[in-house]
């Protein structure tokens, strides 16, 4: 059995990534790094409201933030996660699907 530790962290990160808007952000990340300005473009929202899930996301350790130039660029911290969320929407995605008349 893993440690507590790791079942706290776990917890963590499910949560950050529990919210619909955190879940498109992640995804988007997944296909190219992005500043708060084009993730604020992509998901017609404020750029004070991306900013407000970023830091979320960068506090549970899934992103990380390199400024480049005068823009802050955001990265998912760990390229393994790519494979794992597109898997997990693509999953959802079919499984939602095959119960949709149900």
């Amino acid at each position: 059995m893993p440690s507590d530790r790791a079942f706290d962290q776990m917890a963590l990160v499910l949560r950050a990534m529990a919210d619909p808007v955190r879940a498109r952000i992640l995804y988007a990340l997944t296909i190219e790094p992005l500043c708060v300005c084009e993730i604020s473009r992509l998901l017609e929202m404020s750029m004070a409201a991306v900013s407000h899930h970023l830091r979320i996301l960068t506090m549970s350790g899934l992103l990380t933030v390199r400024k480049e130039g005068k823009f802050a660029c955001y990265y998912l911290h760990d390229e393994r996660l790519t494979g794992t969320l597109r898997a997990l929407v693509k999953d959802l995605a079919d499984f939602d699907a095959e119960h949709e008349d149900d």
